[in-house]
C-alpha cells in the first residue's frame, strides 16, 4: 500500500481543488452504510427492551462527509462522494438495524420512540474513517449499557475493526468502512446480549 496508496487518495482529494465553473456541479455519490444480517449461531438473546443513543462524536465526524486523515494528526475528506446522512445518525439506524437483524431482542428503538426502555445503550463514535498511512478503514466505538431507572453504568467497552482499503477509488474505501462497521456492530451485538 504505502506510497503509491496514499497518492491516489491524494489525487482524490485534489478534485476538492479543483477550479470553479459556471456549470452545476455534479452531486456527490452517495453511500450507505449495512448493518450485519448473519451472526454466531450460539448468541445469546434478550426480553428486555432497549434505546440506542445517537453516538457522541467530535466535529468532523459530525458530517456527511467521508473522513481521510492522511496523517495521524490531519484530517480532510474524500471528494464527490458522501454518506446518505450523517455519520453519528447513520450508525444510531444501522446499530438498531444490527440487533433487529439478529432476531434475539424483544424491541430496540431510539430514545424518545414507542419503545418502553428498560436499559439505554450509550455509544461514542472514537474512529469512522480512511487512514490513508496504512490504507485501512477504521472504525471504534465505545459502548456502555446503562440502567435506565438506575442510571447506572452495567458494562463498558470499546470496540474496534481495522480493514485494509482494496484500491484507491471511493467505492473500494467505502466496502472496506462497511465491512469494518459489519465487524464492530456484530460484535456489539454478541457483547451486549451476552450481559442483558
Amino acid at each position: 500500500m504505502g506510497r503509491a496508496w496514499r497518492h491516489g487518495v491524494v489525487l482524490a482529494l485534489a478534485a476538492l481543488a479543483g477550479g470553479c465553473s459556471l456549470a452545476a456541479k455534479p452531486a456527490p455519490a452517495t453511500f450507505d452504510l449495512q448493518a450485519p444480517t448473519s451472526f454466531p449461531s450460539n448468541i445469546g438473546a434478550s426480553s428486555a427492551q432497549f434505546a440506542i443513543t445517537e453516538p457522541t462524536v467530535v466535529g468532523a465526524l459530525d458530517s456527511e462527509r467521508i473522513v481521510v486523515r492522511p496523517a495521524p494528526t490531519e484530517i480532510t475528506y474524500l471528494a464527490k462522494v458522501q454518506w446518505s446522512d450523517r455519520a453519528p445518525k447513520l450508525i444510531q439506524a444501522r446499530l438498531i438495524d444490527s440487533f433487529q437483524n439478529s432476531g434475539r431482542v424483544r424491541s430496540v428503538g431510539m430514545p424518545g420512540s414507542v419503545v418502553v426502555s428498560d436499559l439505554g445503550l450509550v455509544t461514542d463514535l472514537r474512529d469512522f474513517h480512511i487512514d490513508a498511512e496504512s490504507g485501512t478503514a477504521v472504525v471504534a466505538m465505545n459502548v456502555q449499557i446503562v440502567g435506565e431507572k438506575s442510571g447506572r453504568v452495567v458494562a463498558s467497552k470499546t470496540f474496534e475493526a481495522r480493514v485494509p482499503v482494496a484500491g484507491d477509488k471511493a467505492d473500494a474505501m467505502v466496502a472496506a468502512i462497511n465491512q469494518a462497521f459489519e465487524t464492530v456492530a456484530t460484535d456489539i451485538v454478541v457483547w451486549t446480549l451476552a450481559r442483558i
